[in-house]
């Protein structure tokens, strides 16, 4: 009886030690700094920097099977522990290609926000919510290549600043889904 005791103190202890992947949201007055940036540099890899940033959405679906808007909490979301950089290789250019890596994401927590707030839910709506998730999230991967493929990863810097007032004119277009 004891051991059966002290095996589940031990395991409560080893799940409650295990860290969550941290992340932080993105915010519009707390643009990205070099120190944020925690992961080990890929030696293997030709870039200078990356960000690793993502969607997340936590959402409820009532005892009737309708997605609750009220209940949803989306946000793009940083995180530090996958992303690097590498000193000797980044430019003043580098951070803000980086951070607009992040502010594709959080146009894509906005357009997944605003989906959500247009569509009609039916009894259906985990079924609903995974096929529109599933698509901006396609969405955003595609157009995170694309950007990446015409700055040519920062190297291109009227590309870079073309993009760059893109997604801010974009953001900016869709502040009511803040």
């Amino acid at each position: 009886m004891h051991r059966l005791f002290y095996l589940i103190v031990c395991a409560g202890i080893f799940l409650s030690v295990q860290k969550k992947e941290y992340r932080f949201a993105w915010n519009a007055n707390k643009p990205l700094e070099w120190s944020d940036f925690k992961a080990t540099p890929d030696r293997g890899s030709a870039y200078a920097a990356t960000a690793n940033s993502g969607l997340s959405h936590k959402y409820t679906i009532n005892s009737k099977g309708y997605l609750v808007k009220k209940a949803s909490i989306i946000s793009a979301n940083f995180y530090p522990n996958l992303s690097w950089y590498k000193p000797k290789l980044i430019d003043e250019n580098t951070l803000a290609h980086e951070q607009t890596h992040f502010d594709i994401s959080e146009l894509h927590a906005r357009l997944l926000r605003k989906a959500i707030a247009e569509y009609q839910f039916t009894q259906n709506s985990k079924a609903e919510i995974q096929k529109i998730y599933k698509g901006i999230e396609a969405q955003r991967r595609a157009m995170q290549i694309q950007f990446d493929k015409e700055t040519n990863h920062s190297q291109n810097k009227e590309v870079e600043q073309q993009w760059e007032a893109f997604i801010k004119f974009n953001l900016q277009k869709l502040n009511s889904y803040k």
